[in-house]
């Protein structure tokens, strides 16, 4: 993995590549082939180079993959992609408009990607990570698809301890019974992985309802985090009725746009896999004050990559 404002290695796996590419774009207004090129190789001139004449011929065919994962981008973000390829000559050129909202959340999903989140996640006085909750809990509305679903940050963003946001999750869900601690240890849940929670009510409000758990992460860490996160669990260790009439779906949001390469392997663990595309897929409609967060952290922080 890298972290901007770096350039990969050689070695790099092609999608982080074409996060370096979107980069280069976005600060220089594009970014060719030829330019990308250039700039790995300069990251390591001794780099191993066993089985290939030298490391440009090996970044010369990894880039052929990167524009690739590129035009897959195009098509994944569902018009929400803020550059333009140009196949032929394979140049990426940044084309961003402040009238598409899904623009300015795919600029703060790569920089929350390629930055160290966990050193360098808050500017402007705002938290990135904790971003990405409520552009989770935004997203799983849209993706449900009608109007009377509702979503709630139940993730470390809220004020209030653990036992209060249980109370008050199970009150929203009219499911559950409220907090209860089973054991009689101390509780250490903090957010017991859970970060968003969203459910399409009925107007009886009876329980039996379909409910959406879901899990978010920035960074490109999180492969070995993707069954943390169990529903089941959950009610049974923190709530008094232990369960809800039917069991939670488990979803899966990160920054990160996934290699293609591992996808069935991460979609099977993570139940609703939603990656950096499919969040910019489903990000219309962006609440306007949400918005200006997403812009005010995005701008100090690609503010602060140019100034290294």
């Amino acid at each position: 993995m890298f972290r901007l404002p770096n350039a990969p290695s050689p070695r790099a796996e092609t999608h982080e590549i074409a996060d370096f590419v979107e980069w280069c774009a976005w600060r220089d207004g594009k970014c060719s082939a030829r330019a990308a090129n250039t700039a790995i190789d300069q990251v390591d001139d001794n780099f191993e180079n066993d089985g290939c004449d030298d490391d440009s011929d090996q970044t010369g065919t990894n880039l052929e993959e990167v524009f690739i994962e590129i035009e897959r981008r195009v098509k994944a973000c569902g018009g929400g992609y803020p550059f333009v390829l140009d196949r032929i000559g394979s140049v990426l050129t940044h084309q961003a408009r402040n009238d598409d909202p899904r623009h300015a959340i795919y600029h703060y999903l790569l920089l929350s990607t390629r930055l160290d989140m966990k050193n360098n996640r808050k500017h402007a006085d705002i938290d990135g990570a904790d971003l990405l909750e409520h552009l989770g809990a935004h997203v799983m509305r849209n993706y449900l698809g009608v109007k009377r679903a509702k979503s709630e940050v139940f993730g470390t963003a809220r004020s209030g301890g653990f036992s209060k946001k249980v109370d008050e999750l199970c009150h929203s869900l009219g499911e559950g019974g409220g907090f209860k601690h089973w054991d009689s240890g101390r509780i250490y849940a903090n957010d017991a992985k859970l970060d968003v929670v969203t459910w399409v009510p009925f107007s009886d409000d009876h329980p039996g309802k379909l409910i959406v758990f879901t899990q978010c992460k920035t960074g490109s860490t999180w492969r070995n985090r993707l069954g943390d996160l169990n529903p089941q669990a959950f009610l049974k260790s923190w709530t008094q009725h232990r369960c809800v009439a039917f069991d939670p779906l488990r979803a899966f949001c990160v920054s990160e746009a996934a290699s293609q390469s591992r996808w069935t392997e991460i979609s099977t663990q993570a139940g609703i896999f939603l990656d950096r595309c499919r969040l910019v897929d489903f990000a219309h409609d962006i609440d306007p004050a949400l918005l200006k967060a997403f812009r005010r952290w995005t701008k100090k922080a690609s503010g602060s990559l140019q100034r290294s």
